[in-house]
């Protein structure tokens, strides 16, 4: 039963890095578009 657990536990903190590392990353380049969008480096996107 320990090892079952074990292997939950571990399973659980590598999805969680996954994730936050993701997150991480999507918060990153939503900052860096929102700034440039901002400062006017780019503009509206015009779609259709």
């Amino acid at each position: 039963m320990a090892m079952a657990l074990d292997a939950a536990v571990w399973i659980v903190k590598m999805t969680w890095i996954a994730l936050s590392g993701w997150i991480s990353s999507c918060l990153t380049v939503a900052d860096e578009f929102a700034s440039s969008l901002r400062s006017g480096d780019i503009g509206p996107f015009h779609v259709g």
